[in-house]
């Protein structure tokens, strides 16, 4: 084999050598809050714990009880009132597809017709940089480019208020993209004086062809074809997992920034706009992306999960969405040598968390079964109650439970104390458990241990001290809301799916008629997700259901007839209606509805039909 000729590399640069106008104040990132981002709560970037996560496997006829193939998916976004998603069937010159839709997308996005079935999952591709560009100092109106100096191009916007003069603004790009104030995301404390920060994303392209990429995948009639007809998908980047009569596939859509192999950063931190290796010289070919057909093992998933593991610039990203969820779906694909479309749904509805199953032995380890048995009511009988009854707990998030609840508050009052001494205000950007970090520091990977020892406190705190600490402070705050008997807690009391109206949900008296709060079980790292609303340290309701899977859909191409499907509410956007939240009774009980597409049969259990026809 040839010897690697390549610059060895073990970190990037110093942010501080590519810029030497900064000043040393501008190297420590401010605290960044939500209120902070532009627009406050009507920012369109949700905070890092939002973002997109989802499931979807797929079996192959070996592999399947029915000698067809099977495939599970339900995509997971922010919960709402009405739900985001809207069953149908659509009618096209090659056949009806039928699934969830999106109210204004005319597509399927996930779904299935007589030949193909489909299903999404976040690709989490790197697709996004930020370029610092040099201004002219003679023209401001000016920047610095590989061959010279270059005119920015803008367009003047009048932005009218109601009750207001009008506001004025002017819009800046460069060649790598539109220029972002530097009050947002608190850019300008890492941008050096006289320079401005642009943005390369890729979907800002100007021939976006996504939209027909998602109406030639519903006409395909094989997996070959869908496959053919993802190329033209741009952006969002996404997991599209496939299957046919015969195949299974996945393939991420998208367009993959081409970076050269030389960059700078990476892509990780901001780079120098004028250095050509940090600009992006187009697109990788789709032939670059992941693809995964007919494996070996008769069996593909993606829990938005790492793909691959390849160098950059091939490398997809850095950053990934899950760590324990894939762990969780490998063990049930294990446990059967042929699947039916029944495991595929116990699959979709599992709630045991890998997470705590490995977080609860390293974190407990010293404080199982300590001691003699505490007088009652004292806190130290409480922590051996909680203690006994996680010890005999198996990680099933069940709503009908204290276990998850006991754990669920463990893990966040020990994750603010590891961290709140060293980060300071910071911590409260850090709003949701991070189980791989906890992890980290109780195996002391690294050395991660020392972030056991509050630094300001003239004693050295152990692990086991802190895990103590933190778990009689949960149990105190949670018998103050549920009542000292920790027995009659309940995880469901505290994780109700917010399935509030975006509009009307915070409105006195109205909000009881448009927002649906169900009992759910599942938690952050369960493949039925139910995340968390986290929040800092005594935040209210933490523990609220805030995103999850309102759309799953199980298809079975040996009797495609037999698929079915759920969303989180109901198909009527009228809260007076009785198909406002009919469907979400179901959907927490873990049910699901058939859908067809013979018109006919369709017809046939319809309560009746409405024309739209557009003005003449």
């Amino acid at each position: 084999m040839p010897e690697d000729q390549s610059a060895g590399i073990a970190a990037l640069p110093d942010f501080a050598s590519l810029f030497p106008d900064l000043q040393e104040t501008q190297l420590a990132m401010p605290l960044v809050m939500p209120g902070a981002l532009p627009g406050g709560g009507l920012s369109p970037f949700p905070a890092a714990q939002m973002a997109g996560a989802s499931n979807a496997f797929a079996a192959g006829p070996e592999r399947s009880a029915s000698g067809g193939t099977l495939l599970a998916n339900d995509p997971h976004l922010g919960f709402t009132a009405p739900s985001i998603w809207y069953l149908a069937r659509l009618e096209l010159s090659t056949g009806a597809v039928i699934g969830g839709t999106i109210p204004g997308v005319p597509a399927v996005m996930v779904g299935r017709s007589r030949a193909l079935g489909w299903g999404l999952t976040t690709a989490y591709l790197d697709d996004q940089d930020v370029l610092l560009e040099e201004l002219d100092q003679a023209d401001p109106q000016r920047y610095r480019t590989p061959t010279g100096w270059a005119e920015f191009e803008t367009r003047r916007s009048v932005i009218r208020v109601a009750d207001a003069d009008p506001v004025t603004i002017t819009l800046r790009w460069s060649e790598n993209g539109p220029i972002l104030p530097g009050s947002h995301y608190s850019l300008g404390s890492v941008t050096p004086p006289g320079y401005v920060a642009a943005l390369s994303w890729t979907a800002l392209t100007g021939a976006d062809t996504s939209m027909s990429a998602a109406i030639g995948l519903m006409r395909s009639q094989s997996v070959a074809e869908a496959i053919v007809a993802g190329e033209d998908f741009v952006a969002p980047a996404q997991n599209l997992t496939l299957i046919d009569s015969e195949n299974i596939a996945l393939q991420m859509i998208g367009r993959m920034p081409r970076r050269d192999p030389q960059s700078p950063t990476r892509g990780r931190m901001p780079a120098p706009g004028y250095d050509p290796a940090a600009r992006w010289q187009g697109s990788l070919p789709y032939a670059s992306n992941p693809r995964f057909i007919n494996p070996q093992t008769g069996l593909i998933g993606n829990t938005n999960n790492k793909l691959l593991d390849r160098p950059f610039p091939l490398h997809v990203s850095y950053d990934w969405g899950d760590t324990t969820r894939i762990q969780r779906w490998v063990r049930l694909m294990r446990q059967r040598m042929v699947h039916t479309r029944e495991s595929f749904i116990e699959a979709q509805l599992d709630t045991v968390s890998q997470a705590a199953r490995q977080l609860l032995p390293l974190v407990g380890a010293d404080l199982w079964f300590q001691g003699d048995p505490a007088p009652p009511g004292t806190r130290e009988a409480q922590r051996q109650t909680a203690l006994q009854m996680l010890a005999d707990w198996n990680g099933d998030m069940n709503e009908h439970l204290p276990e998850p609840l006991i754990y669920a508050a463990w893990m966040r009052d020990l994750q603010f104390r590891l961290i709140r001494d060293e980060l300071g205000p910071q911590v409260d950007m850090f709003t949701s458990v991070n189980p791989e970090f906890i992890m980290r520091v109780f195996s002391d990977t690294d050395g991660a241990s020392r972030w056991c020892d509050i630094v300001q406190s003239a004693i050295v705190e152990t692990c086991v001290d802190i895990a103590r600490t933190a778990l009689d402070e949960a149990i105190q705050d949670l018998s103050q809301t549920y009542g000292p008997a920790i027995e009659s807690w309940r995880w469901g009391d505290a994780h109700q799916a917010t399935q509030d109206h975006p509009v009307l949900g915070s409105v006195p008296l109205l909000s009881m008629f448009v927002n649906i709060r169900q009992s759910t079980s599942g938690g952050d790292n369960t493949l039925n997700r139910g995340l968390t609303a986290g929040g800092p340290p005594g935040a209210d309701q933490p523990f609220l259901n805030v995103h999850g899977p309102g759309y799953r859909g199980v298809y079975d191409m040996a009797d495609p007839e037999s698929s079915v499907f759920i969303i989180s509410t109901g198909q009527s956007g009228h809260p007076l209606s009785r198909y406002y939240d009919d469907l979400g009774a179901l959907w927490r009980r873990g049910e699901y509805i058939p859908m067809t597409l013979d018109p006919e049969l369709a017809r046939a259990g319809g309560v009746g039909t409405t024309r739209l026809e557009p003005r003449p």
